[in-house]
């Protein structure tokens, strides 16, 4: 091999290191840049997102990764805020809610005290555990609507027996049902299955019969059927009832907390049940929707059959 090939094979040599060179100097100048700006997002409120104008595929891909991780921490970072405001704006307004029987519990106690007739005390007796149960139910549904509410709050979902789930839950609270001389008329089709979570639609029931029982004028039907649509199968569930004259509720409005159709609160309630069911059917990857229709107020839930 002559001088003249061994001076182009290095001078190609050269030529090929220092094209590396530049590369490698190029991609850590871009590598210095994203980190600079991803350490300026870290320590200063800004909407910024990191930019990359380079032509490595590489480390495009990483910044839209960073860039990713960004969007995700922000918008929880946005709907953890949210949530404390949430929780701020439940303990306000249901220490009306708490303080109001808590009251009341006061007053029945010194009357009580002050009376010297057992009849008379036993129905004061009556009207405070009345009282006290109303004030530990309004306490465990915010427990509970504070737990639903957190953001890292999920259900296991699984093949679910919704007929018996249904059935069992009306029929635990039959008590209650003929305290409220209401006889509901029930129409369960047998052995239907969804995808839900055992624990979470029961206690979508209850707080259902709750609702009817505190609100409800009459006429309650429990109703479960399945139900094709748009070449999709569901298990659709669905309570209603008649409501009284000076509780009519806004079916708009009903899943907001705190809402209440009876602004007189002549009844104990925290208005959070059926916002309560509303995260748990979502929670499940259902649907809920209200509707008022000739006086009859009536809430239907889907879920997803298998």
């Amino acid at each position: 091999m002559n001088n003249l090939a061994m001076e182009i094979i290095l001078i190609v040599l050269v030529v090929i290191l220092v094209g590396l060179i530049l590369i490698i100097f190029n991609m850590y100048s871009q590598i210095r840049s994203i980190r600079k700006q991803v350490n300026f997002i870290a320590h200063n409120e800004t909407n910024k997102r990191v930019t990359f104008y380079g032509k490595s595929r590489g480390i495009k891909k990483l910044a839209l990764d960073i860039n990713e991780v960004i969007d995700y921490y922000r918008a929880r970072e946005k709907e953890m805020k949210k949530q404390d405001e949430e929780m701020k704006d439940t303990l306000t307004n249901m220490s009306h809610d708490i303080r109001t029987p808590l009251t009341s519990l006061k007053g029945y106690f010194d009357l009580m005290g002050e009376s010297s007739d057992p009849a008379e005390q036993e129905r004061y007796r009556g009207i405070i555990t009345e009282r006290i149960d109303a004030l530990g139910e309004i306490l465990e549904m915010m427990f509970f609507y504070t737990k639903v509410s957190n953001i890292d709050y999920k259900v296991e979902v699984e093949k679910i027996d919704v007929s018996e789930i249904y059935l069992n839950t009306l029929l635990s609270y039959y008590d209650d049902f003929e305290k409220a001389g209401l006889a509901p008329e029930v129409d369960i089709k047998p052995n239907l299955c969804a995808l839900g979570n055992s624990q979470s639609l029961r206690r979508i029931v209850q707080n259902l019969i709750k609702n009817c029982l505190v609100h409800g004028g009459g006429n309650v039907k429990a109703l479960l059927e399945p139900v094709e649509e748009d070449g999709k199968s569901y298990v659709e569930l669905s309570i209603s009832n008649d409501i009284r004259e000076d509780d009519v509720p806004d079916p708009d409005r009903v899943f907001d907390r705190f809402y209440k159709a009876d602004t007189s609160r002549h009844v104990p309630s925290s208005g959070i049940g059926l916002s309560v069911v509303k995260k748990l059917v979502d929670s499940m990857k259902g649907s809920v929707r209200a509707e008022l229709n000739d006086k009859v107020f009536s809430i239907t839930i889907r879920l997803n059959r298998l």
